[in-house]
């Protein structure tokens, strides 16, 4: 079986959509969809459901047609499908037909799973609909979905976005689609790629986005920018945890990038997160690195438990890095 991103899923005479994300598979679908109507703008499209899913609904939207058209046939739930249909499929991909795409959605579970195996043993592309829980991956859905609307969003404005909304995939769909809204002209302009500005203006007072900018102004030596920062942010209700935490990233990003021969392929990230981490690295040495380091241990231990006073850990320790950076 191949696996292929759902983003960039082609046609083929059978496709598996298979995991739990729902967002992620209804994305495959309409992919998919645009690209039979692209194909053949008179391709009839046929789901088979519910009760619709009786013995021989295959059968009877495959067969040949005598006008020739081409045919879009979706299985929308495979893993509750019933058992006359589910063989009726293992028997189709043996040989399907040319002018059909058929495609089936498993939405997980351990139901069908001998079909799954023989998808599997026929090579059958697979669309991995699976929560994504990687940055990289979340930016890439966010990317996508304003590809998808024609228009484009800049590397470090996606990130800012998933740093703010990552955590609901519904919400950083629904968000993407305000900014995309937000900034298109009227009257048929041609629309500028959004930008970080764009993306702060709509996560303004989100307690994610206000901790990394907290961090990007500490690491950058800015102490009295940071300390405004860290007041809005307790104001808007962060918590020192993932403040420290946030810290504790830009940190490490920074170690990453500052180890001699370091590459993106190497370091397995972003190309343009190392350029922008590569820039910051300039104004930290070996030993000012360290010293920070210690600082984020220190403060990560003291907010977990250890100290007294968690607000004044993190406050201390925004000034000891911010300090660290400009000494070097």
């Amino acid at each position: 079986m191949a696996d292929v991103a759902w983003h960039s899923v082609d046609l083929a005479p059978v496709v598996l959509v298979h995991g739990t994300e729902p967002l992620i598979a209804a994305r495959a679908l309409e992919r998919l969809k645009a690209l039979a109507r692209e194909r053949d703008p008179e391709v009839a499209i046929h789901e088979i459901g519910g009760e619709s899913a009786v013995a021989g609904a295959l059968a009877q939207v495959t067969s040949p047609s005598l006008f020739g058209e081409g045919r879009f046939v979706l299985v929308p739930d495979l893993q509750s499908a019933p058992e006359s249909l589910v063989n009726e499929v293992s028997s189709y991909i043996r040989s399907p037909e040319d002018d059909v795409t058929l495609v089936l959605v498993h939405r997980g579970g351990n139901r069908g799973k001998k079909l799954l195996d023989a998808l599997k043993k026929a090579g059958v592309q697979r669309v991995a609909a699976d929560p994504l829980k990687r940055a990289g991956d979340k930016q890439t859905f966010v990317t996508a979905e304003f590809t998808r609307a024609g228009r484009r969003i800049q590397p470090d404005a996606a990130a800012a976005l998933v740093d703010a909304f990552g955590t609901d995939l519904s919400e950083l769909a629904a968000i993407s689609r305000q900014l995309i809204e937000d900034t298109t002209p009227e009257g048929g302009e041609q629309a500028a790629p959004v930008t970080l500005e764009h993306v702060r203006g709509v996560t303004a007072g989100r307690v994610e986005t206000t901790a990394f900018a907290v961090a990007d102004a500490t690491i950058a030596g800015r102490e009295a920018e940071a300390l405004v920062l860290l007041q809005q942010a307790r104001l808007a209700g962060a918590d020192p945890v993932p403040l420290v935490a946030a810290m504790a990233s830009k940190m490490r990003g920074l170690t990453k990038v500052s180890t001699p021969g370091a590459s993106a392929r190497s370091l397995g990230m972003p190309e343009w997160m190392v350029k922008n981490l590569s820039r910051d690295a300039r104004g930290w040495s070996d030993r000012s690195l360290a010293r920070a380091l210690n600082a984020v241990a220190q403060a990560d231990h003291e907010v977990k438990g250890a100290g007294r006073d968690p607000q004044w850990s993190v406050q201390r320790m925004i000034i000891e890095i911010s300090r660290a950076r400009r000494t070097r």
